[in-house]
């Protein structure tokens, strides 16, 4: 019988592993493998263009010894409430009857608790919802209609998300009397989605614990009720305190039929480096035959980071790391 580690896998079996680490990296572009973060140091790293400012905010909860939790809910409020973000929060992406909802998911490290909520409906700050079924309630997602009346029965106002670009949009595209892609065949040949920019934040504080949490519009011209992968454990993010987390952003119906951020954890608990398990669980999604957008970024509770991307070959994928010698960004070319 082999040695087994204390992680469970046979000695065989971790040498396998660093074979397939490899063959992978032979076969897929990924971000080059990062530095580490000094143990002991808290991090936070947020995916897209408004990740360092975002960060910002996050980090400096972080700095003065705050807890990861509210870390990733300030950073994600930020992007939330950005009045020309058009992909997450306030005014953002209408769904087929000029409606913005919204979807969320947080992650608690230490107690591996989960809240979300999704087609969240006249609340801006969605995360926040999600960490009060996270802390208030023994329930991991509470949806639609029902999860506005849960986020007013917490004390949060009911107020439009709809602004002058949002209503624009939706005008603009009912005007040309199409219906919404979502009955599109499914995208084996090409990916008709548009841009998307999920906001995804990792964070672990000074003490360790580890926090993971992700807010999106979804879906623009979305069919009604429709909820995306964001809100989905293991899909649109997740975490696992001894290992580190993964955020996703992209064709979210596709990307949550595999849980592609649940697969990253899991390589990386196996001792893939992030950049290569990023890369690994898009893989498995191309090859069956999916044409789809889509990054994935990671990082270990250590402070190894990387990413990938599949589909966005022009504008590639990004993400930004903060620690306490500052706030980098690392671009994932296509």
């Amino acid at each position: 019988m082999d040695d087994l580690t204390k992680d469970g896998l046979s000695r065989r079996g971790l040498l396998g592993a660093a074979a397939g680490t490899v063959a992978l990296g032979t076969m897929l572009k990924a971000a080059p493998a990062q530095a580490k973060v000094e143990p002991g140091k808290p991090f936070i790293l947020t995916t897209w263009d408004f990740g360092p400012g975002a960060n910002k905010l996050g980090y400096d909860v972080l700095r003065e010894g705050g807890s990861s939790v509210d870390a990733v809910e300030i950073a994600i409020n930020h992007v939330e409430l950005l009045t020309d973000e058009y992909w997450v929060g306030y005014g953002g992406v209408p769904n087929e009857i000029g409606e913005t909802t919204l979807d969320a998911m947080i992650l608690w490290g230490p107690t591996h608790d989960i809240g979300g909520v999704g087609c969240l409906k006249r609340v801006k700050k969605a995360i926040s919802v999600a960490r009060k079924v996270m802390e208030e309630t023994q329930h991991s997602l509470i949806v639609g209609d029902d999860a506005t009346r849960f986020a007013v029965r917490m004390g949060f106002v009911e107020e439009s998300l709809t602004n002058l670009r949002s209503q624009k949009a939706y005008e603009d595209w009912k005007a040309k009397g199409e219906r919404s892609d979502a009955f599109n065949p499914e995208p084996f040949v090409e990916d008709t989605l548009r841009g998307h920019d999920t906001v995804g934040t990792i964070a672990v504080d000074a003490n360790g614990n580890l926090c993971v949490g992700c807010s999106t519009n979804g879906r623009e011209f979305k069919i009604p009720g429709r909820v995306g992968d964001s809100p989905i454990p293991g899909a649109g993010a997740y975490g696992d305190q001894y290992v580190g987390g993964a955020v996703a952003t992209g064709n979210g119906d596709v990307m949550m039929r595999f849980l592609p951020c649940y697969h990253v954890v899991e390589l990386m608990r196996q001792g893939m480096p992030p950049e290569l398990a990023a890369a690994a669980a898009i893989k498995r999604i191309t090859d069956r035959g999916y044409k789809f957008s889509g990054g994935i970024a990671a990082v270990t509770v250590d402070g190894r980071h990387g990413g990938a991307q599949a589909g966005w070959d022009k504008e590639g994928f990004s993400y930004s790391v903060q620690t306490e010698v500052g706030n980098s960004k690392f671009p994932i070319p296509g």
